[in-house]
């Protein structure tokens, strides 16, 4: 890539990072036995989600119902939505229902009775159940709803009980790979006893769980049948932390001009702020906040062998961003200069950005929500 067209900020990908990324995760689904459903929400992109497609991924998930229309016209036809039904995109959920195999996530009871009225065509029901995250889903232990949920789907023939789903979010609290273990086991054990009492009336009701650093570091995963992550297409700081990634490993890379720089304070400004990175943030060893890690271009890409004890970025506000540096690199950039970061979240970067520029050259694409609702 010739980084002498770059005057902007620009979220850089690497594709040969990328797509190893990709693969490593479809050679574990197959030797666990388990099946892959890639979360597609922290790419968002058809040109993406077709290297998937080359490697023989079929089934697929996202995380709004425009996503889901946005992946259908490019020829994916099993999609789930892991995201409670909003009953207010009715229609286009039914729109969709009518081309793809659809899968919609359920967490109560009126909800049922209106996709049941409301529905003409067959979709998979998935009850999500909260194995700890505390964001959605039904508690374990609320047997009463979960049987009044299953009971009204019973009486639609169009809803169709696939399984349990679950997102063991709190995952991305880890600090260990026995953490992260332990965090997937307890989700696992939660949803086989709500599996075990439905047995008898719902012989092949699933498991369906997904996050990446359980996916990316563990070895076995106990008797699930599916597995959504979505993180592990780029991979990031946060993941680098946790220990689901190397550095090297990230595939993507905010390209941010140097507009200023203050010796006194052995500090760089660059053009990129909190509407470019999004404003996650990692908190290092001396207490500072950190947006993003300095990367050395090298060609058309770049190289994390000088990151660790670089440059970093301190704080961002709309389109500035302060990077603090040490008297050994501050010399590394000066105004006019172009500097590479590695993400904290890529997916939230890569939503913000909204575009991708290849490493290899031209353009990547991205979904944008006003597009296709």
């Amino acid at each position: 890539m010739n980084f002498k067209q770059i005057v902007k900020p620009s979220l850089l990908l690497d594709p040969q990072r990328c797509k190893k990324n990709i693969h490593s995760m479809i050679e574990k689904a197959a030797t666990n036995r388990f099946e892959l459903r890639p979360h597609f929400k922290t790419h968002q992109s058809h040109i993406i989600g077709s290297w998937f497609r080359d490697e023989g991924i079929e089934k697929i998930t996202v995380s709004s119902v425009g996503m889901a229309t946005f992946f259908a016209v490019n020829g994916w036809d099993d999609i789930t939505i892991a995201f409670p039904v909003n009953i207010r995109q009715m229609e286009e959920i039914k729109g969709l229902s009518q081309k793809v195999k659809l899968g919609l996530v359920v967490v109560d009871p009126d909800t049922i009775d209106i996709l049941g009225k409301e529905l003409k065509d067959s979709v998979s029901i998935w009850i999500e159940i909260d194995v700890g995250t505390h964001r959605t889903g039904i508690r374990p232990e609320d047997t009463m709803l979960i049987d009044d949920i299953i009971e009204r789907i019973k009486s639609y023939p169009l809803l169709n009980l696939i399984g349990l789903l679950g997102h063991a979010g709190h995952s991305y609290q880890s600090k260990s790979v026995t953490q992260v273990e332990r965090t997937h086991e307890n989700a696992v054990d939660k949803m086989k006893e709500i599996q075990k009492r439905y047995k008898s009336a719902f012989p092949a009701l699933k498991i369906s769980l997904g996050d990446t650093p359980a996916a990316s570091m563990l070895s076995s995963f106990g008797p699930i049948d599916e597995f959504r992550p979505g993180n592990f297409v780029f991979y990031d700081l946060q993941q680098e932390e946790i220990g689901s990634c190397h550095l090297d490993d990230i595939a993507v890379a905010m390209a941010c001009p140097v507009v200023a720089v203050h010796p006194d304070r052995l500090q760089w400004i660059i053009y990129g702020g909190g509407i470019h990175f999004a404003k996650d943030f990692l908190t290092l060893k001396d207490g500072q906040k950190c947006f993003g890690r300095w990367v050395k271009p090298d060609g058309k890409s770049w190289v994390t062998s000088e990151t660790a004890g670089g440059p970093y970025i301190s704080s961002l506000s709309q389109e500035h961003g302060v990077v603090q540096c040490t008297e050994r690199t501050f010399h590394l950039c000066n105004p006019g200069d172009l500097s590479l970061w590695l993400p904290v979240h890529s997916c939230m970067t890569a939503d913000a950005m909204g575009e991708y520029y290849s490493t290899d050259g031209g353009k990547i694409d991205h979904y944008r929500e006003h597009l296709w609702s």
